[in-house]
């Protein structure tokens, strides 16, 4: 797949930066939901590692995948359930930087209480997979699961439903 041309990098990435180090895991409760800014592989890697002593669902979505938009609800759901039990999502739109506009949208609609972010255009998405996961496809929704520890415990490829999704983080917390 061919990466668009980045525009405005330079403010994305002083945005990404300013807020890759903001307090909190979870966008304010009833809060429009916006990006975070953008993030690459040893951004997430960054974002994962702040995240330590924390189950950790880092899911991979677009504007215009349609299971995608179905399972949001779902995550949102699932981090005001078990957030206060020690989990984190973080939310990656695969989107292309000219869909920015698309991706604020859904995210205003939606008002998720996690953070989400773009993936950062440029680079080889091929590579961008890889590093993920190398089981990894590109189907989207994508969704990896790391425990507390840091380890990669799971990926969940395609949609799931909200049972499923908590059984498996319940599994990660060490309760039912």
């Amino acid at each position: 797949m061919i990466s668009p041309r980045r525009a405005g990098a330079f403010f994305a990435s002083a945005l990404f930066l300013l807020l890759a180090v903001a307090p909190g895991s979870a966008a304010a409760p009833g809060a429009a939901a916006r990006l975070s800014g953008e993030l690459d592989v040893r951004g997430l890697q960054a974002l994962l590692a702040e995240q330590k002593g924390r189950v950790v669902l880092v899911n991979f979505w677009a504007t215009w995948c349609v299971p995608c938009r179905e399972e949001f609800p779902d995550l949102i759901r699932l981090q005001k359930d078990l957030g206060p039990r020690g989990l984190t999502i973080i939310g990656i739109s695969t989107d292309f930087a000219g869909q920015a506009a698309a991706v604020e949208a859904f995210l205003s609609e939606t008002r998720p209480n996690f953070r989400n972010y773009r993936k950062k255009a440029g680079g080889d998405d091929g590579a961008f997979i890889d590093t993920i996961d190398e089981s990894w496809g590109g189907e989207l929704p994508f969704s990896v699961l790391f425990a507390a520890d840091g380890r990669k415990l799971r990926v969940l490829s395609g949609k799931r439903s909200y049972a499923q999704y908590r059984g498996e983080i319940a599994k990660a917390l060490g309760r039912p």
